[in-house]
């Protein structure tokens, strides 16, 4: 069983659905074939997964305010060849995808899509024998939230959600909660109605829910993924919550490593086992994380992190890390420093090339009140080294972000000149 918000939908629903698919000849026979598919309707949409993995099929799941015409893009980029949509009434459209790429030695599975290096998203596949994987190692790794009941507050079509929150919940035997109503007092509610819950959500949201908690009353468990959370959050939220975790992992692998035990905001936790990690020896030596799978493969994740006492800590993302004069600047640790000014409410640092070689430290900050240049400076001054401290700084209104709450630095970085809400500064 599991729950939408407040609609439970049991074993005769998932029989009922299942049914409703055998009468399409396209899922029916499904083995081996692509299907990208793009529902509103969540327990639909965990119940065509669920099918098309029990037939052996490759299911590419799309965010579900995504247009048609996207979709339909989408799911050609991907060879898919077909389309899946509601008709409305809980009946299924199927749209033919006119030259879908053939992937002939693809083996059935879960596709998902990461950021590319050419800015169009780049298709990450995954067998459903390696999901099982994972799935069978995150349940041994973490075998404290057996009888916990997960309350999936993100997207159920990322592998998040999807794996580590829903899959996860019934390889368990537990009921998952997904929440789709994403009002926080709503969420806060339905935490406090469920026995021992456990939250998975983005950071944005975590941080939102904890200023709206009492440390005397504090959560059961949270599970952040996705971004490291401020240290000043982190701490916070540490007050606010009996059981706090974290998790790591990439699109090629899945989950990575899990935390328990929290003892810095970049701690990701021990590995999960049924993989190999490499990464820096120590915090002065961070190095390229690079994943050893299973089957021998091995996946350059792109992010910097280092071990300390067999815990895996995360530090920036290679691209993300910024070079001045020869000196590398992680913004993780700048934004660190920025976000204990007194008025600072959020701050992201980024790159911007100097045109003549070397990266140039910029600074986009929301604060309570206008702040000028020289004062962010002089109290980075006392904190940080001489190359870290940002020489480009606009106070903005707003920060974007993406759904996952992440921040896309790149996407910052070269998007049009932020307007300062302050004086020129």
């Amino acid at each position: 069983m599991i729950h939408v918000d407040d609609q439970a939908h049991d074993r005769g629903y998932f029989e009922s659905r299942f049914a409703q698919f055998d009468t399409y000849p396209v899922l029916s026979g499904c083995t081996g074939r692509r299907l990208a598919v793009c529902l509103q309707d969540t327990a639909l949409w965990i119940a065509l997964c669920l099918y098309i993995q029990k037939k052996g099929g490759t299911v590419f799941p799309l965010p579900i305010d995504t247009p048609l015409d996207g979709a339909r893009r989408r799911a050609e980029r991907s060879g898919c060849e077909v389309l899946i949509v509601a008709s409305g009434a809980g009946s299924l459209e199927i749209v033919e995808i006119d030259s879908p790429i053939p992937r002939p030695d693809a083996p059935a599975g879960l596709i998902q899509t990461s950021s590319g290096t050419t800015g169009e998203p780049k298709f990450i596949e995954r067998s459903w024998s390696s999901i099982d994987t994972e799935i069978e190692s995150y349940v041994r790794h973490f075998p404290e939230a057996n009888d916990w009941t997960p309350i999936v507050a993100c997207p159920v079509t990322h592998s998040y959600g999807l794996i580590c929150g829903v899959l996860v919940a019934l390889r368990r035997g537990v009921q998952p909660v997904i929440i789709r109503n994403l009002n926080p007092k709503y969420i806060l509610r339905k935490l406090r109605e469920a026995p021992s819950p456990i939250l998975y959500s983005s950071p944005a949201m975590i941080a939102t829910l904890a200023m709206l908690v009492k440390e005397a009353e504090p959560l059961w468990a949270v599970m952040t993924s996705g971004t490291v959370l401020p240290k000043a959050a982190f701490e916070s939220l540490g007050k606010k919550v009996r059981h706090l975790y974290q998790q790591y992992g990439c699109s090629e692998a899945g989950c990575l490593s899990l935390g328990t035990g929290l003892l810095a905001a970049n701690d990701q936790g021990k590995p999960l086992p049924h993989n190999a990690i490499a990464a820096g020896a120590n915090a002065g030596e961070p190095a390229d994380i690079v994943v050893t799978l299973p089957d021998g493969r091995a996946v350059e994740t792109r992010d910097l992190g280092y071990f300390e006492n067999d815990r895996l800590h995360f530090v920036s993302r290679i691209d993300e890390m910024i070079n001045v004069a020869g000196f590398n600047v992680y913004p993780g640790e700048v934004e660190e420093v920025i976000l204990t000014m007194p008025g600072v409410r959020d701050a992201v640092v980024f790159k911007k090339s100097r045109g003549f070689g070397g990266d140039q430290v910029c600074l986009q900050f929301v604060s309570d009140e206008a702040l000028s240049a020289d004062t962010v400076r002089h109290f980075c001054a006392g904190r940080l080294a001489a190359h870290q401290i940002p020489m480009n700084i606009a106070r903005v209104e707003t920060i974007p972000r993406l759904p996952n709450g992440k921040i896309s630095r790149r996407a910052i970085s070269e998007a049009p000149a932020a307007p300062a809400l302050a004086a020129q500064i």
